[in-house]
């Protein structure tokens, strides 16, 4: 495992979290450079004219105050770590999120950013130096805090109707291969799934795995969400949210369901 680069970054955007951690999440950034990332992400009173960028709208107002946001750390490009918040607090990184039927994921979470431009600059490939980073960062906190590698998940599993990173290019299988992460076995079969099973059996899997889904046997719009940040992580091939049998045998794989 590769030595870690640490620089302190502190962030004021924190508060109590107030359980136990048992989850990682994974980020990527966003914006266009690590600098402003971190500029974002430790901003006491954060406002439009200091980070523009495509997710705002033509009529934002320069001065209109943005949301306090923060993680517990930073990677960049060069695979620098930058810590902003100490792991015994909750910081603010995964909004309205849920995992195996829990809300408040910032309460239960450490919360990683991974410096990348994200689908609004054209989702770069993220540098291999940054990956080896990662996966060391990753190894520790699941080390120190006991945990085995499902619980590292993406921004995109926790909130599958507002979020897409780390995206479709990030390497999870690199990361399954290192240890701290999990990846499905090949299907033996690519089957489909006739329409009076398939949305059902998707929704039982998807709840298995962890995502928020009913199993109600009806197509909604959470389950739409669910299948494609599924497919996101593991079958980036064809990101559709359609309930289909490569799915759904690729969740077999990583479930009892």
């Amino acid at each position: 495992m590769i030595p870690l680069r640490f620089i302190d970054r502190p962030s004021p955007n924190f508060d109590p979290r107030g359980r136990a951690v048992d989850l990682v999440v994974l980020h990527y950034t966003g914006m266009k450079d690590c600098q402003t990332a971190l500029a974002r992400l430790t901003d006491p009173a954060p406002l439009a004219r200091n980070f523009p960028g495509p997710w705002q709208g033509e009529k934002t107002a320069p001065d209109a105050p943005l949301g306090r946001v923060s993680a517990h750390y930073v990677v960049g490009e060069d695979g620098v770590v930058y810590r902003l918040v100490a792991e015994d607090q909750r910081a603010w990184h995964a909004g309205a999120s849920s995992w195996n039927g829990e809300g408040d994921v910032n309460a239960r979470a450490i919360g990683i950013e991974i410096v990348n431009g994200g689908h609004d600059y054209g989702l770069p490939d993220f540098p291999a130096a940054q990956i080896d980073a990662v996966i060391a960062l990753v190894k520790d906190v699941l080390t120190r805090n006991q945990l085995d590698a499902s619980r590292v998940v993406g921004h995109s599993d926790v909130a599958p109707d507002r979020k897409l990173d780390p995206g479709e290019k990030f390497p999870w299988k690199r990361l399954a291969e290192a240890g701290v992460s999990v990846w499905p076995a090949a299907p033996a079969q690519i089957f489909e799934l006739t329409s009076g099973e398939a949305m059902s059996k998707l929704q039982h899997q998807l709840a298995a795995f962890g995502y928020s889904v009913t199993p109600t046997g009806v197509a909604d719009a959470a389950t739409h969400n669910a299948l494609a940040a599924f497919q996101r992580r593991f079958r980036p091939a064809r990101i559709d949210g359609a309930p289909d049998g490569e799915t759904s045998a690729l969740l077999a794989s990583l479930t009892s369901a």
